[in-house]
């Protein structure tokens, strides 16, 4: 089991860099649009792009979402991520640590974050099958979770929603019953803020109310529209011979619900709790229209392992342009700090549009496109 788990983290890289795995439907951005403000009366070089999350204070609303670890050679990966997060003062999760919590001597390429980042909120990861018995595998306990977040100095723990991702897997665990007890009893023991984050799938209103009611923390929505869990995991069958497996993987590739709509349901559904937005965020614009649909934090997976395989210096590359994207729109929409940008006007058009007006969110749409007329 350790060896297996151990393979299959550096397989998810592997394909992740040399495959297109991106979900075929787009994450649907441009169905989002900002209102320009003419005279907007910002410094582009004093804006404010700090926010409070869980208590902590960072630099940037950018969260490097959660993606390796478990193998020697994929190390390098989060020492170069947990730089990055330490200097731009990020938010970063670290992948599944279940290869290191069978297999202890894996601890330290989780927990190299920790020594990169001394200062940066990091955020562990357990994902939700295990913990739940899987075909006679225990499940994962409120002792593991704690494991996990020691590993790394953790400051909260990220429950990955994968079930998708585990019925397109070969091996994967295919029993979902208790998963959200499962939740509720680490949220209540671990010690730490839970996040609820799925991992290219989307969250609901609905489920974003029992998360909620279960006690956790914040949601990460990890909508559809960026990289495909499904699609990776069918690549992996399908190089193993398993056609069979790697045929669900390829028919659900396009499965889910789209992250902005999934930002919208899951802050209608826990108003009281910060929503990431993850999936398909391919740009600061992309940045600025989720945060002002009600994300507190924007996610970035591919684009930050792609940098990170490379270089340091690509990291910082691509995230300064993503920043200076941010600027212009947080500028133009006159909005001197992230919290000015939340309030901003958003007009939601086409297909987002239609799917949120037939879940009952039209009243919500029609606020967030008149924010601002009262000024008239």
């Amino acid at each position: 089991m350790s060896d297996e788990v151990k393979q299959r983290k550096a397989e998810h890289v592997q394909i992740s860099l040399a495959h297109d795995i991106s979900a075929p439907q787009a994450a649907s951005w441009a169905d989002v649009r900002l209102i320009h403000q003419a005279t907007p009366e910002v410094n582009l070089d004093e804006i404010d792009f700090s926010v409070e999350y869980l208590g902590r204070q960072l630099r940037y609303p950018i969260f490097i979402s959660s993606l390796t670890g478990g193998h020697p050679d994929v190390a390098i990966i989060n020492e170069r991520l947990g730089v990055i997060a330490q200097e731009y003062g990020l938010a970063m999760g670290v992948g599944s640590q279940r290869a290191a919590l069978v297999t202890p001597k894996l601890a330290n390429t989780y927990s190299v974050t920790r020594a990169k980042a001394p200062d940066a909120f990091l955020i562990a990861n357990v994902g939700a099958p295990q913990l739940i018995e899987q075909r006679g595998k225990p499940a994962f306990t409120a002792d593991d979770a704690r494991a996990a977040v020691k590993m790394i100095g953790a400051d909260a723990l990220a429950i990955h929603l994968n079930f998708l991702q585990e019925a397109a897997q070969p091996e994967g665990d295919r029993n979902a019953r208790g998963a959200l007890e499962g939740i509720r009893v680490i949220a209540e023991s671990v010690g730490v803020p839970v996040i609820a984050k799925e991992t290219g799938a989307g969250i609901n209103y609905e489920q974003a109310r029992r998360f909620a009611r279960a006690g956790v923390s914040a949601i990460d929505v990890g909508g559809a529209g960026g990289s495909s869990m499904a699609a990776m995991e069918a690549q992996r069958a399908q190089d193993r011979g398993d056609h069979h497996t790697g045929a669900i993987g390829a028919l659900y590739r396009d499965w889910g619900i789209v992250t902005p709509i999934a930002v919208v349901e899951a802050h209608a559904g826990a108003p009281d709790l910060p929503i990431t937005a993850t999936g398909g965020v391919r740009s600061g614009l992309d940045a600025a229209r989720a945060l002002a649909l009600g994300a507190s934090l924007v996610g970035l997976g591919f684009p930050f392992l792609k940098a990170a395989a490379e270089s340091e210096a690509a990291v910082r590359d691509f995230l300064d342009q993503f920043l200076r994207e941010l600027g212009v729109a947080m500028q133009l929409t006159g909005s001197g700090s992230i919290a000015e940008l939340q309030r901003a006007s958003a007009i939601v058009t086409g297909s987002t549009q239609s799917w949120l007006e037939l879940r009952g969110f039209g009243e919500q749409l029609r606020l967030m496109a008149q924010r601002g007329m009262d000024e008239r």
